[in-house]
């Protein structure tokens, strides 16, 4: 009879050896697969144009905030002014008895004085119920401007949070792309057009060709894909918001790619994601993605199935 104690042995020894076995005819262990930069961009862009949203938003917000202020500034003012013409009203009232009754006109040492007195507490009795009229819209106006101004100032807090929170998103998504700059400088087959200001426009674009992405960035050194626009426009005097979303609202619509004329703004994805300059013969300027720099590039190879619409500001 075997001793159970070397049995359990020998079951452990034949375990060891199939776990033995399976290791070492096991296939190598897979590499994480890196990690897609043009999705990670795109990624990235998406939280960039809408970081840019928020931002002219918050803009926006701190306007009316300011102007509901003051406005509510102004009403307190003029509910104050009338607040004190209806104190001075109501004692002056107080002061001018009125006629007692009709006996008094005639019964009185001097009619005419009793008739005066009855006319001028008619008049104040009548000018203190506008004054009171007017108290209480100026204290309504004041009440509403101040309301409005409270709600602005939450709705600053809800965005600056908001902000915040998608930089951290977007610098985390940034930090996981492998930078892929490329080369530098406007390729030599791109030509602008000859005068005006389409020219000066596209000229200011091709300028920046070489530059590096950066999101939330307007220039001159660095930029995103709406801030490379407002840049360029600027350099004709128009006022770009630094935002698709509010760009694509800009101008003239146009719906075809093949109508597009050099100077157009056009937009790519649902969702407005990203936009860039066309500069005619089926070809575009624009600020791609973080970890490349701002280039010229040919719209069928990949952009024409991504666009949604152009507008045209000139």
């Amino acid at each position: 009879m075997r001793h159970p104690v070397r049995r359990m042995r020998a079951r452990a020894a034949v375990t060891a050896a199939v776990a033995l076995s399976g290791l070492l005819t096991a296939g190598p262990v897979q590499a994480a697969p890196a990690p897609d930069p043009d999705k990670l961009g795109r990624q990235a862009e998406i939280l960039t144009e809408q970081y840019n949203g928020k931002r002219l938003a918050l803009k926006r917000a701190l306007l009316a905030q300011r102007a509901a202020e003051r406005q509510a500034r102004q009403a307190r003012a003029e509910y104050e002014r009338v607040r004190g013409q209806a104190s001075a009203l109501a004692a002056a009232r107080y002061m001018t008895p009125g006629a007692e009754s009709e006996v008094s006109l005639f019964m009185g040492d001097d009619p005419q004085i009793a008739l005066d007195q009855s006319a001028a507490s008619r008049y104040l009795a009548a000018q203190q119920v506008q004054q009171l009229r007017g108290l209480v819209l100026s204290r309504m106006r004041y009440e509403r401007n101040a309301g409005a101004a409270r709600e602005r100032t939450a709705e600053i807090r809800r965005i600056t949070k908001d902000l915040a929170a998608k930089k951290a998103r977007i610098e985390k998504l940034i930090s996981r792309i492998p930078a892929s700059r490329g080369s530098g400088g406007a390729p030599s087959n791109v030509a602008a057009p000859a005068s005006g200001k389409v020219s000066v426009v596209v000229n200011a674009a091709l300028s920046r060709v070489g530059t590096p992405y950066s999101w939330g960035a307007a220039g001159p050194n660095s930029f995103d894909c709406s801030g490379l626009m407002l840049w360029s426009y600027a350099k004709v005097g128009m006022n770009l918001p630094h935002y698709t979303g509010a760009q694509y609202n800009m101008g003239t619509r146009v719906s075809s790619l093949s109508q597009a004329r050099p100077g157009d703004i056009l937009f790519f994805y649902p969702d407005l994601g990203h936009n860039g300059m066309y500069l005619g013969n089926g070809k575009m300027v624009h600020a791609p993605r973080s970890g490349k720099n701002v280039e010229v590039v040919d719209l069928a190879l990949y952009w024409a199935g991504q666009f949604v619409g152009a507008s045209r500001l000139l």
